[in-house]
């Protein structure tokens, strides 16, 4: 049985909304979020400005879309709720985070919206924080049963690795200069932040688990 195609208004309105998207990801890729105008973002798909009210209902709603489509964490928010996990092992956490750095690595896009978060308040920008938030903690809530009464503070090492994966990719960017002796910009030096990111995921539950064992606590995996 062959797939009917869209044809007409419907259709028209989902390629003028993708060209619109496009246009606001290639403007955050080559002048970052200041080039955000609506004039400039018409001008470059092509198409006439009040289409960005008519489809997105304003400025702020199409930027909104944007984001939500692009954001590393919404994606694998969306990766995680079509395959449901209900254990967070060290593989899945190191996977996460080589994952955001690589992402993040290609994605000039995305570099920018980091950059802009950094800089200033924005609503859009603040709304897609909590929604990271509220992701991590459905993560955090299933390996819980690790750390939980050990020393290990595994909220603490996960802000610390997200902050880390940011600002060495952003350095990569705009300096050439080593940074703790090591050459990010060589696949050797990056593997070897991949490879410390594998440590000390596994140190933290290493440590949970003697921690565990040596005051008689079992994981509870009903947790």
């Amino acid at each position: 049985m062959k797939t009917r195609k869209i044809q007409g208004p419907i259709r028209d309105k989902q390629k003028t909304m993708q060209k619109l998207l496009q246009a606001v990801g290639a403007i955050l890729k080559s002048e970052g979020h200041k080039g955000l105008k609506v004039s400039k973002i018409a001008d470059r798909a092509k198409v006439d400005k009040k289409l960005i009210y008519n489809y997105f209902g304003s400025l702020n709603g199409l930027i909104d879309c944007y984001l939500k489509e692009h954001d590393f964490w919404k994606r694998t928010d969306h990766v995680l709720k079509a395959n449901p996990i209900t254990d967070v092992t060290p593989g899945l956490m190191s996977g996460i985070f080589k994952n955001q750095f690589d992402f993040l690595e290609r994605s000039n896009e995305m570099q920018n919206i980091i950059l802009w978060e950094l800089s200033e308040y924005n609503r859009q920008l603040s709304e897609l924080v909590d929604e990271r938030e509220r992701f991590g903690e459905g993560i955090f809530q299933l390996s819980d049963k690790y750390f939980a009464g050990t020393p290990v503070n595994f909220r603490a090492v996960n802000a610390l690795l997200v902050a880390a994966v940011y600002y060495i990719v952003l350095h990569k960017r705009y300096n050439k200069n080593t940074f703790c002796s090591i050459d990010v910009t060589t696949h050797e030096g990056k593997d070897q932040i991949l490879n410390a990111i594998d440590q000390i995921i596994n140190w933290c539950y290493t440590e949970a688990a003697k921690s565990k064992k040596a005051t008689g606590k079992k994981i509870n995996p009903a947790s």
